[in-house]
C-alpha cells in the first residue's frame, strides 16, 4: 500500500488511532487517522490525558476548537458543515462536516470533524495554514480530527512527515506544546 505523509494538522502534541484495512469502507474514511491532542496538566504532570476533569463536555478535551492546518497544499473541493454538536460520548449518525484538498490531480485528502472552517471551495491552499476548528460532529464520539486520504476509489495510508512535525515542535515553545500554556504563564502557575 502506498503511503502519503502529510504536515501536521496540530500545533500541539498530537495521539493517533488508525483506521485498519477493512474497518471503514469508504476511501477518505478506510485507512484513515483520528487525531487528537494530549497533553499534561500543568498543576500535575504525572501522565498526558486527552482532556480534564470528566470528559463529559466538548470544552474538556484539548482537541475542541484547536485550529485545524491544512495537511497538503492544493485546492479546496469541498466543504460541508453540519451545524449539530455531539455530547462527548454520545455519537450522531449524521455526516460530519468535511473540508477536502484536491493535492494534485488524483489524490484528495480529507479532514472531517471540523468546525467553522475559514476557507471556501475553490480556494488554494499552502500545507500549514489554517483551514477550521476542531468539532465533534457526525459519526463521532468525542472532539478529533479524521484525516483520510485517496485516489480514485483506492485509500492511501497516512502518516505525519516527522521532520515537519520536529520543525514546528522547534517553532513552538514547549510548554504551549505539550500544555496548552505559555512558558510564561507555567512559570507563573508553578510560583502560584
Amino acid at each position: 500500500m502506498e503511503r502519503l505523509e502529510l504536515h501536521p494538522i496540530f500545533n500541539r502534541y498530537t495521539i493517533y488511532n488508525d483506521h485498519y484495512d477493512g474497518e471503514l469502507d469508504s476511501p477518505g474514511d478506510a485507512l484513515g487517522r483520528d487525531c487528537m491532542i494530549a497533553a499534561f496538566l500543568p498543576e500535575k504532570l504525572d501522565f498526558m490525558r486527552l482532556y480534564k476533569g470528566d470528559g463529559t463536555r466538548n470544552e474538556d478535551w484539548f482537541s475542541w476548537n484547536a485550529e485545524v492546518f491544512a495537511p497538503v497544499s492544493g485546492k479546496i473541493v469541498r466543504v460541508y458543515v453540519n451545524d449539530v454538536t455531539n455530547v462527548p460520548g454520545q455519537m450522531n449518525p449524521s455526516p460530519a462536516s468535511v473540508i477536502e484538498i484536491q493535492a494534485d490531480q488524483e489524490t484528495v485528502v480529507m479532514l472531517a470533524h471540523i468546525q467553522n472552517p475559514v476557507v471556501t471551495v475553490g480556494e488554494e491552499v499552502k500545507e500549514g495554514q489554517l483551514l477550521a476548528y476542531v468539532g465533534n460532529n457526525g459519526f463521532c464520539r468525542n472532539p478529533h480530527i479524521h484525516v483520510g486520504a485517496y485516489r480514485g476509489n483506492q485509500p492511501l495510508m497516512i502518516g505525519f512527515d516527522a521532520e515537519k512535525v520536529g520543525r514546528l515542535r522547534e517553532a513552538t515553545d514547549e510548554c504551549y506544546w505539550i500544555m496548552g500554556i505559555s512558558d510564561a504563564e507555567y512559570m507563573r502557575r508553578m510560583k502560584g
